[in-house]
């Protein structure tokens, strides 16, 4: 790395400098920064100094995983790069990130996953798109208000919504295993409008922040079955007299846009999230794959990896440079392995190359929901 850019853990005394950081890249009030600093706690920042010794550039690095196919894949969150504006454009993001990166990879993570304000930055220092995060919007005038599923007011840290989520992220592939910087950011109250409702039988679940009135926001949920999904819409259809939209975060493939009309839902944002690799064997060895029964080798770059899928069990070994292999560029892999692309996709652009009996063998074998995330983060 450049000189005065060694990667440091943040103090107590960097908390203004890191504050001012945050309102010059995200526009973060002094009061939002510090509610953020406390909810992910000061121990999870991660800066450079400048010359004079203030912070110039921070980000958190939070511990977790993403689940593919039931199964969670250990990784790492890099969130909220903050660069002082009078030191943008210096090259200081990549040997930053890639500090990071390093770092995660010694506490035990296979993939790093991080939102990008400029792809090209992140790039260059290895991440490519691997999912997505979808806003969906409805007007409540046109949910569904046939179900009359019973809904609670439970307390926002009740830890069966803890549980209904963990079923959640067992159905879809990408969700984040939450640790507590996560739920304690997805619970942050603006002057205490969130609310939390469980169903019955824990069918269903939501929670709510009422702080806009033009608005009503769907924080977080999870339905359990297209009965529930129907129930937890039309329990969202009592607010309509109040606002006159509610937006959600949700699938590629969504449960709540399923459980509606043809016609009064739309899509609000989308992004994509981008991942590295920092350990493609044991990447590979961690996830859960669609089908049962599989040999492939893959060449990735320099690296050869024979994968065996047997009885739920797999092997992942070094392989030989020759012989006949799935090959595919570093970055075209991150698509594959999340299963944002298939390898047919994934060959038709060039960037992966085999027997056409192989690609199809990967693409049975890397099926399955499109890759997401429940909240940006």
């Amino acid at each position: 790395m450049k000189k005065n850019s060694k990667t440091e853990l943040a103090t107590t005394e960097d908390v203004a400098a890191i504050a001012h950081l945050l309102s010059c890249a995200f526009g973060f009030s002094k009061a939002r920064s510090q509610e953020y600093l406390t909810n992910i706690g000061l121990e999870t920042l991660r800066l450079i100094r400048g010359e004079d010794g203030r912070p110039v550039v921070c980000a958190g690095l939070l511990q977790t995983a993403h689940v593919f196919h039931r199964k969670p894949v250990k990784a790492a969150n890099i969130v909220h790069v903050a660069i002082a504006p009078e030191r943008r454009g210096q090259g200081l993001a990549v040997p930053f990130v890639d500090s990071l990166c390093d770092e995660a990879a010694k506490n035990g993570a296979v993939i790093a996953t991080l939102f990008a304000s400029t792809r090209p930055v992140y790039r260059k220092a290895g991440f490519e798109l691997a999912g997505q995060e979808v806003v969906y919007e409805a007007e409540t005038a046109a949910l569904p208000a046939t179900s009359r599923l019973a809904f609670e007011r439970v307390e926002l840290d009740d830890p069966r919504l803890v549980t209904a989520y963990a079923e959640k992220t067992l159905r879809e592939a990408g969700l984040l295993v939450r640790e507590a910087a996560h739920w304690n950011e997805l619970r942050r109250a603006p002057n205490d409008a969130l609310s939390a409702y469980l169903a019955e039988g824990e069918a269903a679940y939501l929670i709510l922040d009422m702080s806009n009135k033009a608005r009503l926001v769907v924080r977080d949920w999870f339905a359990a079955s297209p009965e529930a999904a129907l129930g937890l819409l039309s329990f969202l259809a009592r607010f309509r007299s109040v606002y006159p939209v509610v937006r959600w975060h949700g699938a590629p493939h969504d449960d709540l846009v399923a459980a509606m009309p043809d016609k009064g839902w739309r899509l609000a944002h989308q992004e994509e999230w981008l991942l590295r690799v920092l350990d493609p064997a044991a990447a590979l060895r961690q996830r859960g794959y669609h089908i049962d029964d599989a040999r492939l080798t893959f060449r990735i770059g320099e690296a050869a990896l024979q994968v065996e899928v047997s009885g739920g069990a797999v092997e992942v070994r070094e392989a030989g440079t020759s012989g006949p292999a799935v090959s595919v560029q570093a970055t075209a892999f991150v698509q594959l392995f999340t299963g944002f692309r298939s390898a047919s996709k994934l060959a038709q652009y060039g960037l992966l190359a085999g027997d056409s009996a192989d690609i199809r063998r990967c693409d049975q074998l890397f099926a399955g929901p499109p890759p997401w995330v429940a909240e940006h983060f």
